[in-house]
């Protein structure tokens, strides 16, 4: 059986977080349910033990502390990189190539097989910093002598996913908003299950091994009609302003 590390980074909330709906509660009992011995790790180990989760291993470990990777990595097959870190601020490009530079090594050091990276969509022209850096990541990732399947999906709906979780609790709260030019942007969404099973499913085609793969669903939707799309399932019908001034002071969030 392959031994799975699922690594979830849940450094200082103010830090570090799990990307698009990949946060702890959703791939380790995913994996761990169709018999994957998964060791999930993080820097605040009680974060991941209060899911009391059954059958899988817990450590601590810090991307930007190499030792505690080369801990976390012994005797792993197959490595899950889900690390983002656009909520420590403008320094966030900095801080990822950092961690991905510590675990691309780390990863080598200990024999891992293959690395499994979820990234972001890259799309053809106009990218923000944060996709910008979804895809330095990967290459980062690549220069190394581990095999790397980099999974770039868009955005994703379900639980724990950032972008959805703002949608709801605008939707939910807000009858009417002002918001900025880019809700309007067009994305293409993907449920929180499909992902999950293309994540599982990698390890075990070694055809995967070195591929890149764009992840979508079938609409392609601005972040608007997602808003409005929610609101009809939940019975809810927001206001929705774009007004252009707000674009360029909130661009660092899409």
């Amino acid at each position: 059986m392959l031994s799975l590390w699922r690594l979830v980074w849940i450094i200082r909330a103010s830090w570090f977080s799990v990307p698009a709906a990949m946060s702890a509660p959703n791939l380790v009992p995913y994996l761990a349910a169709r018999g994957f011995s998964v060791r999930a790790a993080a820097r605040r180990r009680e974060a991941l033990e209060a899911h009391e989760w059954q059958g899988v291993e817990i450590v601590t470990a810090d991307a930007t502390n190499s030792a505690s990777l080369d801990r976390a990595l012994e005797r792993i097959d197959i490595a899950y990189y889900l690390v983002h870190s656009m909520a420590a601020g403008p320094e966030f490009p900095r801080i990822d190539r950092e961690a991905a530079t510590n675990f691309r090594d780390a990863a080598a050091r200990a024999g891992v097989k293959r690395i499994i990276y979820l990234g972001g969509l890259q799309p053809a022209e106009g990218t923000s910093v944060h996709l910008a850096s979804r895809g330095e990541t990967g290459a980062i990732l690549r220069e190394g002598p581990v095999p790397v399947t980099e999974m770039r999906a868009g955005v994703i709906i379900g639980p724990g996913s950032a972008a959805f979780e703002v949608i709801r609790d605008l939707v939910f709260h807000l009858p009417g908003m002002v918001t900025p030019r880019w809700v309007r942007s067009r994305c293409q969404p993907i449920a929180l299950d499909d992902v999950l099973q293309y994540l599982a499913r990698l390890p075990l085609l070694p055809e995967a091994e070195g591929e890149t793969y764009d992840v979508g669903g079938p609409e392609v939707l601005t972040y608007e009609d997602l808003m409005r799309q929610f609101g009809e399932l939940v019975g809810r019908h927001p206001v929705i302003v774009p007004v252009p001034v707000l674009t360029r002071s909130c661009r660092r969030i899409g």
